[in-house]
């Protein structure tokens, strides 16, 4: 999926079609940078998929939620340093998509990967895209905000009694020790994720962001 570039043309023609004939858009711009129609079809109907969700059944909260999805991708691209550009690896990608796809399997059994790809239009070159995307980015998102992160050591403590020895049922709990590395990052990911939260808004409020279309559905609110 194309989700970053900037593009200067307002709709693209394939060769053989009438003339004015339109097969994308623009649908929003952020700091002049354009997404099209087809990013935001193809952010929906991945988000759709990963949920089993059929897509004629899509909200306009869906919609939304995906069109500020690509919004947000498109911020945080902005953002990124070339520090943070190394992608990730062929491995990685691949490793990463053999796990979206046994959990899959796994929580929607009576559907197989491949005849969903096929009910969703969508490839697994397309999901692996996506994976790759997300990959590159979890990358920057931890190299910027990690070392912002500060984790009290009675957090840690709280936790394990709290999430292990409440939740052991009668059965032996791993000792403090041993679950100490998990838990630690497991703290660390959720103040990244609201150090995250936190930057998107920051982001936004000082982004240039513009819609395109009258379709109400499309109308992310710019906070």
């Amino acid at each position: 999926m194309r989700l970053f570039r900037s593009i200067i043309a307002l709709a693209i023609l394939a060769p053989g079609v009438y003339a004015g004939e339109l097969l994308d858009r623009i649908v929003v711009t952020v700091n002049g940078n354009a997404l099209l129609q087809s990013d935001w079809d193809g952010e929906l109907r991945y988000e759709s998929f990963m949920a089993a969700r059929p897509l004629d059944e899509a909200t306009p909260s869906d919609r939304e939620s995906a069109l500020n999805r690509i919004i947000d991708q498109e911020l945080l691209r902005e953002q990124m340093r070339p520090s943070d550009l190394k992608p990730a690896s062929a491995a990685a990608v691949e490793a990463q998509l053999n796990l979206l796809k046994a959990q899959y399997e796994r929580e929607h059994s009576a559907q197989s990967w491949n005849a969903s790809l096929d009910r969703y239009g969508i490839s697994e070159a397309e999901i692996r895209a996506h994976v790759q995307a997300e990959l590159n980015q979890l990358r920057s998102i931890d190299l910027r905000l990690r070392p912002s992160v500060q984790v009290d050591p009675a957090a840690v403590e709280t936790y394990y009694r709290e999430k292990i020895i409440s939740q052991s049922a009668g059965k032996q709990a791993m000792t403090l020790a041993e679950a100490e590395p998990k838990i630690l990052e497991i703290l660390v990911q959720e103040q990244i994720n609201q150090l995250l939260d936190s930057w998107l808004k920051s982001l936004r409020s000082q982004a240039k962001i513009q819609h395109f279309g009258s379709d109400s559905s499309a109308q992310a609110n710019q906070p």
